[in-house]
């Protein structure tokens, strides 16, 4: 067999607990891929076998067949890539992944996780930079797309130990050797926690974990952080350690709430929390869902529920557990911990999905707070090699640094892809600004052509992809409901405005500008766009704008820097976590035209709106957009409503007996804006008047009381009417 040579260092990786990944290429790669999957089994004759690939392409289940006639003996687990989450939790001994139809960043660094010490992945493909590629295909516009990911891929897997690369009949590997990792350990048992808990943790990390836990049980306000890179088994010490809380609390009327971006993030959480409480010898009732899934576990008097974050943060309770934390975003961190005591926050440090410095600078910022780092992997020797290579390739932990340079310059994607340190340096910024990194986004940096990238001294970058110019075919496709990502602002307007003759106009679209974060806040990032809008006009671009997940700090940085929202997604992102906004800066008449129009439409949709389509957007995202909208329009209000009004604020009236007589005085104020309220009134005033949100809900909003939020609202309808109305001695009239 022409991989019997690896035999040995199959061997070495089981002893050492540490292992080897495969990426198998060129024509003949199935017969490879079986012909290493039998030189494996004779190291391990009974492994756990994951297959990843995309079920519903054609030709992706007969390779699947092909290999279970080869592995007779073992059952295999097939995982459709596209629910590939929901294995987050497992470990496999061999796992492979089909790259003929897919080669995607995201699930290569996710699957890559579940295999376990002595274990071995194997990524088979024809050729990864095939334009037929699925994720690639996504990246490709008129035909073009580049290959620079896939070969900076396949360069740094020759020079790393412990990755083997076979393309046809050659074999490319540097082994790695057992003597340069240590295995997962525990100290002595110390009696600090139960020893039937101690037996179940696989390191001191974990059993520190449950130790510390106790800090939740203490008087006050108190918020543990948990924090870790992927694989350290920060949510399974949480579950075990939640599993001694309720021990400890079995007796008194208890209520925790779990929360997390996907149910498939805190299964770890609620697989340990039962573990923990059989070791315990707790006895509990489970409710489960259609899908399998277990939404609530009671013990005793204690209840511990699974809610989306939407649903989670207006809960009530006595603890609530927020994992992969930094996904939610600091805004909806900031409320949970306005509305609750008891606190964790569990959080990816770098690795797949892991945070950047926003996050970490907020949770060392919070006070009643502890953070507990977990530093040591369950599944695999520290020191891992395929763990080197998926941090080294995907950039998983990219820190930028701060240079002494402060020129702008244009860089292209073939300087940066050849020049390792400058692509760290740069991809490092861009995800520094994130709170949720995603493997995808290199690959989008490397291989989508239409990009320009710009910098200030390697210290600000500005990402940007052309859009628009389109044909008429495409804008008709696009009307007609067809997707079209390459040309994001122009897809969003065409189709849900419904503006065909906007896709005519050139634009460029900002997918990401940051400042590393040492330098923040001192005019950078405003510095750089004002140097890409001026070589916009030199290549004569209508158009400047930005997609993001409305946030509050971004949209004011925007908006300070002369851009108009024009279009606020009707619905949640679930992946981004948030809805999404457009900004743009018209730099010709043509497009002040639609800049102008779209405007009027966003803030007609807002007001008529809100209290269904945005309901969940934060008021002071709303007060920001609608008094950043020129639009205006005369409103006449009746008599009546404005004593009506007079006798709300004089305390005749309830404001539930006034309330469309405000919602009218206030769409007035909004289409004329020709003074200003404070910006906390304004929220106030959408909150509960076109939100319809109730006072407690309004209040947690914005970070106040009850009484305090009606109290900005009426000094807010206040001000308007006086304005528009001066003060009236009656509040009643007579017909």
């Amino acid at each position: 067999m022409k991989f019997n040579n690896l035999l040995q260092n199959f061997y070495d990786a089981k002893n050492g607990y540490y292992r080897h990944l495969a990426i198998i290429l060129g024509k003949n790669y199935l017969d490879n891929t079986i012909e290493l999957i039998k030189t494996y089994l004779q190291v391990n004759s009974n492994p756990r076998i994951a297959y990843a690939f995309h079920p519903w392409v054609n030709g992706s289940k007969d390779r699947l067949a092909t290999l279970k006639d080869i592995i007779k003996t073992n059952e295999i687990v097939d995982i459709d890539y596209s629910s590939s989450e929901k294995y987050l939790g497992e470990s496999f001994d061999l796992t492979i992944l089909d790259a003929v139809d897919d080669f995607r960043p995201n699930y290569i660094s996710r699957l890559v996780d579940l295999t376990r010490g002595g274990g071995l992945v194997i990524i088979y493909s024809d050729d990864i930079s095939d334009i037929n590629k699925l994720y690639k295909f996504s990246l490709t516009r008129n035909g073009i797309v580049k290959n620079l990911f896939e070969n900076r891929f396949i360069k740094i897997a020759i020079n790393s130990r412990g990755i083997i690369l076979v393309k046809d009949n050659e074999i490319k590997f540097k082994p790695f050797s057992s003597s340069e990792v240590s295995k997962p350990h525990k100290k002595s048992y110390d009696k600090t926690i139960p020893k039937s808990l101690y037996d179940l943790c696989l390191t001191d990390d974990q059993v520190k974990l449950i130790r510390e836990f106790d800090f939740v049980l203490e008087k006050g306000k108190r918020i543990l952080i948990v924090t870790a890179p992927r694989g350290r088994g920060k949510s399974a010490g949480v579950g075990l350690a939640l599993s001694f809380y309720v021990k400890r609390t079995l007796s008194k009327p208890t209520n925790v709430i779990i929360t997390s971006p996907s149910y498939y993030s805190s299964q770890a959480i609620i697989q340990f929390l039962e573990e923990g409480l059989r070791a315990l010898k707790i006895r509990y009732k489970k409710k489960i869902s259609k899908e399998g899934k277990i939404m609530k576990i009671s013990a005793g008097e204690v209840n511990i529920k699974w809610t989306s974050p939407d649903l989670a943060k207006d809960e009530s309770g006595d603890l609530i557990i927020v994992d992969e934390a930094a996904a939610l975003g600091i805004e909806n961190l900031e409320y949970i911990r306005n509305s609750w005591d008891k606190i964790v926050f569990i959080s990816t440090i770098h690795g797949y999905e892991g945070s950047g410095k926003a996050f970490m600078k907020y949770i060392n910022s919070l006070d009643n707070s502890q953070i507990i780092k977990l530093d040591y992997p369950i599944r695999y020797a520290k020191g891992d090699p395929v763990e080197k290579f998926i941090y080294n390739v995907m950039l998983l932990d990219a820190e930028p640094e701060v240079y002494n340079n402060t020129q702008f310059m244009e860089i292209t994607q073939e300087e940066l892809f050849s020049n390792e340190e400058l692509l760290r340096q740069i991809y490092g910024i861009l995800v520094s600004a994130h709170y949720r990194n995603s493997p995808d986004d290199l690959m989008f940096l490397g291989d989508m052509a239409f990009q320009r990238i710009f910098t200030i001294g390697y210290n600000a970058v500005a990402e940007i992809v052309e859009e628009g110019n389109l044909d008429e075919t495409t804008a008709e496709h696009i009307l007609n409901g067809e997707e079209n990502e390459g040309n994001l602002i122009p897809h969003r307007i065409i189709k849900y405005m419904r503006i065909r003759n906007f896709g005519k106009l050139k634009g460029w679209r900002i997918m990401r500008i940051a400042v590393t974060p040492e330098l923040q806040n001192q005019g950078l990032g405003t510095k750089l766009l004002s140097n890409v809008e001026k070589i916009a006009l030199k290549n004569n671009i209508d158009w400047i704008g930005s997609s993001f997940v409305a946030d509050y700090k971004v949209l004011n940085f925007w908006i300070k820097n002369g851009f108009k929202p024009i279009y606020l997604a009707s619905r949640k992102n679930e992946g981004l976590g948030g809805y999404s906004i457009i900004v743009m800066k018209a730099l010709t008449a043509s497009a002040e035209k639609f800049l102008v129009e779209l405007g009027k439409l966003l803030k007609d949709k807002i007001l008529r709106t809100s209290h269904q389509v945005y309901f969940n957007v934060n008021p002071r995202i709303l007060a920001k957009i609608l008094t950043n909208i020129e639009f205006k329009k005369e409103i006449e209000i009746d008599n009546t409503y404005v004593s009506k009004i007079y006798a709300y604020l004089n305390g005749k009236i309830p404001y539930n007996s006034a309330s469309e007589a405000i919602h009218a005085i206030a769409e007035k104020y909004f289409y004329d804006l020709s003074f200003k309220l404070d910006e906390e009134e304004v929220s106030a005033i959408i909150a509960r008047t076109f939100q319809g949100k109730s006072w407690s809900h309004t209040a947690k909003m914005l970070g106040v009381n009850n009484q305090e939020a009606e109290n900005l609202l009426r000094r807010g309808i206040e001000k308007i009417v006086k304005k528009y109305y001066g003060q009236k001695e009656k509040d009643y009239i007579e017909l």
